[in-house]
């Protein structure tokens, strides 16, 4: 952490928590006067009755909406294409994002590409475009990635193999509806899987050279809500303290993220679930032990601190050794959620490796990681995680 360095926090959403909150979703389109609305959901969202509710409160508003529902597990660049014309012709001019990750990255890519000419690939990395795009109210299905607070999308290009990402701090949502409610019918593999990518993004944030003390408060308190309540909301997402609990830690993560920035890890979690088709959080999940001993060696009093807040203890008489700890506490939560997800690490091949390394350095996302990272650095991050 750089106690002299300048830094920007942006905290724009308005976030409304409760049980129950998102039957205020119509009235919170009528504040930003919204007057037709795109619904963007993905189909497990639109089939598990989510919506129900959702669209009751834009009735009761009286107003009219259209809803798309085909974002893919993976958002896609061809699923973006597809709601942004359905936008464009319904002449839609605010969306009420329902979802996860997958549905907020792709209702920001529809929203860039309703005031700015394409194509979308043209403005990945940071503030590439100009006009504001269309405003947006995010609701989670999940707890985890925390999109519905934070600048960033994730987008996978089929044509390419590729997965880049376009950030602005114009397509942060305007409003974040936290229902624990939405999260009761959750699979529980992903309310693992987002559990541990909310996990990710303090972990990444809180170590990263651009944390702050702000930030790193952020951090804490998601350290401490992950280690009390994941494992119980996993056990029973329909707990609404537990599920409640970690929304809370998602948003923190988003907002600690939003300024610190993130890590090793996302960068290689983006070419790990292109190549071997992992959802994002799993491929942050598996990937975390793996970077974190790599970069204990520049930060082993923050992963210290990190294992005390996770399981309240950190064992060992050297720092090195109580920083350890913080790897073996992820590697446990990792073994209870039953997420150690085996990739055949014959199919890597050093080819492989390299175009991944390529693509993991490219992102960009590895020049705040704490320890400075290299081309062969990252093949034996690869490695480590492969066990090859």
């Amino acid at each position: 952490m750089s106690l002299d360095r300048p830094f920007d926090l942006f905290c724009p959403t308005k976030i409304r928590f409760g049980v129950g909150i998102t039957a205020e979703a119509g009235a919170e389109v009528k504040t930003l006067n919204g007057s037709k609305v795109l619904v963007v959901a993905d189909p497990g969202v639109a089939k598990s009755g989510l919506l129900e509710g959702i669209l009751e409160s834009l009735n009761k508003e009286n107003l009219p909406f259209v809803v798309f529902d085909q974002v893919e597990v993976n958002a896609t660049l061809s699923s973006v294409m597809k709601a942004s014309e359905l936008q464009k012709k319904e002449q839609c001019d605010i969306m009420l994002l329902v979802g996860g990750g997958s549905t907020m990255d792709t209702g920001k890519g529809v929203g860039c590409l309703a005031t700015n000419e394409g194509p979308l690939p043209a403005y990945e990395g940071p503030e590439k475009y100009c006009n504001p795009p269309l405003s947006s109210i995010a609701v989670p299905t999940t707890a985890g990635t925390g999109s519905e607070l934070s600048f960033g999308a994730v987008l996978y290009d089929e044509e390419r193999n590729y997965k880049f990402s376009f950030r602005s701090c114009m397509q942060i949502p305007k409003v974040a509806l936290l229902d624990p409610l939405l999260l009761q019918k959750l699979p529980s593999h992903v309310a693992a899987a987002s559990g541990m990518d909310a996990l990710s993004h303090c972990a990444e944030a809180f170590v990263s050279k651009w944390s702050t003390h702000i930030t790193d408060a952020y951090c804490r308190q998601n350290f401490l809500l992950v280690g009390k309540y994941l494992r119980r909301f996993v056990a029973d997402p329909a707990d609404t303290e537990a599920a409640g609990a970690m929304l809370q830690a998602s948003s923190m993560g988003s907002m600690a993220f939003n300024t610190a920035r993130l890590g090793l890890v996302h960068a290689m979690a983006s070419p790990l679930g292109a190549h071997f088709h992992l959802p994002h959080g799993t491929a942050c999940a598996v990937l975390m032990p793996a970077v974190m001993r790599f970069n204990m060696l520049a930060c082993p009093e923050k992963y210290r601190e990190m294992a005390l807040l996770l399981e309240g203890t950190a064992p060992g008489n050297r720092i090195m050794e109580q920083a350890e700890s913080a790897v073996f506490a992820v590697e446990r939560l990792l073994d209870d959620l039953s997420l150690n997800v085996p990739v055949d690490g014959s199919a890597v091949s050093e080819d492989k490796l390299t175009q991944m390394a390529d693509e993991t350095l490219s992102s960009g996302m590895q020049l705040t990681n704490p320890r400075n990272v290299t081309k062969s650095d990252v093949i034996n991050v690869y490695k480590d995680y492969f066990s090859i």
